[in-house]
């Protein structure tokens, strides 16, 4: 069986240094992260917990709690979580709270009682009816793709993602906007996506806009019926809106065939943009707001595992990019 030694030496490294990426220590460079961790994987090596310096009665479990594992999205991000996890030595433990509230303070209960040794949260509102109760258990905790007031957090910027996507759309000539987003997650999305619109002078119609209630996205059934409602409002009222962001790639790909169907083509008659740039997007060649998976995930890892006393909490924003790619350029429209 391999060692640090033996890692350390294949990796042209110390041991401290193998210590200090199995410590997600700051230091370390990613390139030399990278070649510790090749080197861990060409030998088969397994951290003990005592190779990364433990101490205390740890479980090593790690509770990752998400909204849902029907977005490639959150799959993608857990799948990086597991593989993080398993460079320090650990196991995650996946729950989903399909954005209900009651089901997330459920769930990190539970977790907190099977002992954990650390949580990696995407929260509901119920984040802040937990907050005092779950910093007194002193477990470390990383919120994930959202900005936190009361943990330490690694998120997204949305909002220019949002404004990415107002202004592809404006630059390719669109006049006329839509958007299907989820009440209580994409707020933000639609605050940001409305006024870099009407700062150019240009209209939202009422009728273009769709909200879908909040935890009904996560569900696959009731998913499909809303989507399938939207569908079938914007065949009818055909170039009634030229361009339409739908809040994730899954539905997008199926508005997206759901239009095709119903003889509205994809993007001469309506462009359409989403959020997540998962590989459901590139293979379908989405236009996507594309999200660091491997950055959020390190980050995220690099707080929890982090043994220096911190005075404030930590927030790091990742500045997100728009993929633009064949569902929102026609042929017709140059993109500038």
């Amino acid at each position: 069986m391999a060692s640090i030694k033996d890692v350390a030496k294949k990796a042209g490294v110390s041991t401290a240094t193998v210590s200090r990426v199995l410590n997600h220590h700051p230091s370390v460079t990613p390139e030399t992260r990278q070649a510790v961790r090749d080197a861990m994987d060409y030998l088969c090596y397994v951290p003990s917990k005592s190779a990364f310096q433990l101490s205390g009665k740890c479980s090593g479990l790690i509770g990752v709690v998400l909204p849902n594992l029907v977005n490639p999205h959150f799959s993608e991000l857990l799948a990086t979580f597991e593989e993080e996890a398993r460079y320090i030595g650990k196991s995650v433990i996946i729950k989903t709270h399909q954005n209900q509230p009651q089901q997330d303070k459920q769930i990190i209960h539970s977790l907190i009682g099977m002992g954990i040794d650390s949580l990696l949260w995407v929260p509901t509102e119920a984040e802040s009816e937990l907050a005092e109760w779950l910093t007194a258990t002193r477990i470390p905790v990383a919120v994930v793709t959202q900005v936190s007031r009361f943990f330490n957090s690694v998120s997204i910027n949305q909002r220019k993602g949002a404004e990415a996507i107002a202004e592809h759309f404006i630059q390719t000539g669109h006049t006329t906007f839509g958007f299907i987003a989820q009440e209580g997650v994409d707020n933000r999305k639609v605050s940001a996506w409305s006024k870099k619109i009407t700062s150019q002078g240009l209209t939202l119609a009422k009728e273009n806009q769709f909200w879908i209630a909040k935890g009904e996205g996560e569900k696959i059934s009731g998913h499909i019926r809303i989507l399938d409602d939207i569908i079938g409002i914007l065949a009818d009222r055909k170039k009634a809106c030229s361009s339409l962001w739908i809040y994730n790639d899954v539905a997008a790909s199926y508005v997206i065939d759901g239009l095709k169907e119903r003889g509205v083509a994809v993007p001469q008659d309506i462009a359409i943009a989403s959020f997540d740039n998962t590989l459901l997007a590139q293979t379908k060649k989405i236009t996507s707001v594309a999200q660091p998976i491997g950055e959020i995930a390190h980050l995220a890892f690099q707080m929890v595992n982090n043994t220096h006393k911190q005075e404030s909490i930590e927030m790091y924003e990742i500045v997100s990019r728009l993929i633009i790619r064949e569902s929102s350029i026609a042929l017709n429209i140059t993109a500038v």
